[in-house]
């Protein structure tokens, strides 16, 4: 999988006119506030999704502009293939090949990257919502059709929530129907996720090992409120969720939340058997989240015979030499986009390209 070509128009402040890039290292430089990760921003936004920085599509187009576009030609799917995503009106229109898409989700799993930015250090020592995120969108990635089940169970939980805000102990007839529909798709999301934490476990336990010399044991469990058990049926995990869910109506009805399902559930990385978060060092934190995401990679890569685009925004700087050399040695054979401030970074990278970023515009690129 390898990005040929973007273009941008009114894109924040970028300016990109039919870039290309190698289909190996491409090194982003430039002074702080310049696009650099703005230029990683929206290769992310071509995988379908969301802003990693949490900003609103309507905020995405630049000051005193009424549209934006993304456009990328790629090589996916043993064929090259154009993705484009516009944006106007506080919403935004996705288009494979040409031919607009229903929604921008539909572009799901076309292009395939993996992202590690300084955002993501966050996930061995905040809160579990990060957490889940991480595990759906590298599922979602992994299985599109994932996304349309965690859109009809985040509506569904939404509308149980509103029903429980709005009619207190009222017409329970309806809050039974809410209850089967919910537990019903949060089986399927339990299993999906449960599935993926056996590659996440396998594939991040070796890199983690590999990174500290075999000197520490890392593990990732998945935490739930409704069973611990990873063998169960679908309808096994249906009737304890109902049940759950109608022991706990008093309470959700106080609180006017749902108390039981997969959007209270949690992963927890252990070193050693011992809680990253509450007892690892920031090293050890940086290796367990660099072991997380380099495994969401494999596991792409595995799966489709076909390596992801990896994203490193300015996490360079945040790692030693050591884990900087481990990520350059694992990302051979990836096609990368990594940004940085300087050049120094370049040192530990062979071969590639390097691109200065200024207002917004590649001024100059060379191979190094």
């Amino acid at each position: 999988m390898q990005i040929l070509e973007i273009n941008t128009v009114n894109y924040r402040n970028l300016e990109i006119k039919k870039q290309n890039f190698c289909s190996g290292v491409n090194f982003i430089f430039g002074q702080n506030a310049q696009g650099k990760t703005n230029l990683i921003e929206s290769i992310w936004m071509l995988t379908g999704a969301r802003s990693f920085r949490g900003t609103k599509d309507a905020d995405l187009i630049k000051f005193g502009k009424d549209f934006a576009s993304i456009k990328a030609k790629i090589f996916a799917g043993r064929r090259e293939q154009e993705i484009r995503i516009n944006f106007a009106e506080g919403k935004r229109k996705a288009f494979l090949n040409g031919a607009a898409q229903r929604y921008p989700t539909e572009i799901i799993g076309t292009l395939r990257t993996v992202l590690f930015s300084p955002i993501n250090l966050s996930l061995a020592g905040g809160g579990p919502e990060k957490r889940r995120r991480f595990l759906d969108a590298a599922i979602c990635q992994l299985k599109p059709t994932y996304t349309a089940l965690l859109i009809r169970y985040n509506q569904t939980l939404k509308q149980r929530n509103s029903f429980l805000k709005s009619h207190p102990e009222k017409n329970i007839d309806f809050l039974e129907v809410l209850d089967i529909n919910l537990s019903a798709l949060a089986s399927e999301i339990m299993k999906n996720r449960l599935e993926y934490m056996i590659w996440l476990n396998d594939e991040a336990t070796k890199i983690y090992s590999d990174i500290s010399m075999n000197k520490e044991v890392f593990e990732i469990k998945y935490i739930s409120k409704i069973m611990n058990s990873s063998e169960f049926t679908a309808e096994e995990f249906e009737k304890i969720m109902i049940e759950k869910l109608q022991k706990s109506r008093e309470t959700d009805f106080k609180f006017k939340f749902t108390s039981f399902g997969p959007h209270k559930d949690d992963i927890e990385l252990c070193i050693d058997k011992k809680a990253v978060k509450s007892f690892g060092s920031q090293g050890q934190q940086r290796s367990a989240v660099l072991s997380l995401k380099l495994a969401e990679a494999e596991i792409l890569n595995k799966k489709f015979y076909d390596p992801p685009v990896v994203l490193l925004d300015d996490v360079m700087s945040e790692l030693d030499d050591l884990r900087k050399a481990y990520i350059v040695g694992k990302m051979k054979n990836y096609q990368v986009f990594v940004t940085g401030c300087d050049k120094t970074a370049l040192g530990m990278m062979k071969s590639g390209q390097a691109y200065e970023i200024d207002s917004g515009k590649v001024v100059c690129f060379k191979d190094f």
